[in-house]
């Protein structure tokens, strides 16, 4: 490697923390299990009548999440999920529950999807390594800033990371040009003095190649690199990257 880099910029969910199968929540759609957290909103949900199912809480959250995504726009402005879910309760005829109790159902999922996902003691690990030669940071798209925070406070690296940025805090999200030029402005570290790691091609390696990230892709699953604008390395497992730092 020719360039030394100063700061290690870490994707959160399926990067940095792993998902557990056998965690993610599920209900019943079309006759087949579905991943959705709608079972346990339905029990947080304002008293409703005629009484809904949790495959119509899943329909209509689904629904929501696609209309949050079209108003994201060539920016990538983020939609925060409370609007989301205010969006949500609108195509479900349920009364307005006010923020407070919007703020209780959109915890209550939040806390249902983090719980889905775990710090392997590799990547713990890795971390520690890392940390006393090398600046880290977080870029994570992620529409309810609390809920990532209170994943790293959960396993006690918040203070590993230096800046923690999230879509929802930021108003920008990945692939957008704004996340990462405003997460390295926060750093005060150019981008060709960062690293950036990733799994999603289209959220991660794309969007941090437009503003002139290295990038090192995490693809476990053996996946195809595009042939243009592809990372600059592929890994396996995400201690790799330290033959990559070597």
């Amino acid at each position: 490697m020719s360039r030394r880099y100063e700061l290690i910029l870490f994707d959160c969910f399926n990067t940095l923390f792993s998902p557990v199968e056998s965690r993610v929540p599920t209900v019943i759609v079309d006759g087949k299990p579905t991943p959705s957290t709608a079972g346990v909103l339905l029990e947080v949900l304002p008293p409703h009548e005629p009484e809904l199912t949790a495959e119509q809480v899943h329909r209509a959250h689904r629904d929501a999440w696609r209309w949050a995504e079209n108003q994201r726009g060539e920016e990538c402005r983020e939609v925060p999920a409370l609007s989301r879910f205010r969006h949500m309760l609108e195509s479900l005829e349920l009364p307005d529950p006010g923020d407070s109790g919007l703020e209780r159902i959109l915890a209550t999922h939040i806390a249902a999807v983090t719980a889905c996902y775990e710090l392997p003691a590799a990547h713990r690990a890795l971390l520690e390594r890392l940390r006393p030669e090398y600046r880290l940071a977080m870029l994570s798209n992620f529409d309810y800033g609390p809920g990532v925070r209170n994943l790293l406070n959960q396993h006690s690296i918040a203070g590993w990371f230096n800046p923690v940025v999230i879509s929802a805090e930021l108003g920008f999200r990945k692939p957008g040009r704004r996340a990462f030029q405003r997460t390295l402005a926060l750093a005060g570290i150019a981008a060709e003095a960062t690293l950036f790691v990733g799994d999603s091609l289209a959220d991660d390696v794309a969007g941090a190649r437009a503003v002139g990230l290295d990038v090192a892709w995490l693809n476990p699953n053996g996946g195809e690199a595009p042939a243009e604008n592809g990372p600059t390395y592929t890994i396996e497992r995400l201690e790799q990257i330290e033959s990559l730092l070597s």
